[in-house]
């Protein structure tokens, strides 16, 4: 896990190489490790969706947004059913990656998705930045398209949990 955070700061600073690097060396230790070895408490969500999930935060970071959607499709696969909060916020991800892959309407049906079901539920606060950052992007790259007019109708900036 160590190495894909590392690759995931290595991404953030722009670089690409030492990040992809440091990411194969995460990819290499997940590979052999024992999946029945005792792991700390704190260690139980890292698992392989959470691998993938980093893995598309470091491709995304490099500008390698089809291969972080790739990665986010199977973090969102393999992610356990309890896991709602983290997929919602893949699924922002997943989003954003199809939005600057040219895909407006994939990205706004996607983030549709993330939504809350029922008028009184809330998103996290870092779904919401990034269904903000989103936004702003459908805005600069699509805004007189049907489906960013229909995302600004449908979202509105919910409270943090």
């Amino acid at each position: 896990m160590a190495h894909a955070r590392l690759a995931g700061a290595y991404a953030g600073a722009r670089q690409g190489i030492a990040a992809l690097r440091t990411l194969e060396h995460a990819v290499k230790a997940f590979d052999v490790a024992d999946p029945r070895a005792d792991r700390p408490v704190w260690m139980g969500f890292y698992d392989r969706a959470e691998l993938h999930g980093l893995s598309a935060l470091v491709h995304a970071g490099i500008g390698r947004h089809e291969e972080a959607e790739a990665h986010l499709h199977h973090t969102l696969v393999l992610l356990r059913p309890g896991f709602n909060r983290n997929r919602s916020y893949y699924r922002c991800h997943l989003a954003l990656a199809q939005l600057r892959q040219g895909e407006a309407e994939q990205a706004c049906s996607t983030a549709l998705s993330v939504l809350p079901a029922q008028p009184g539920d809330s998103l996290t606060e870092r779904t919401t930045r990034l269904l903000t950052e989103l936004t702003t992007e459908l805005r600069s790259v699509a805004s007189g398209a049907r489906c960013a007019t229909e995302w600004m109708d449908q979202y509105r900036p919910r409270r943090p949990q």
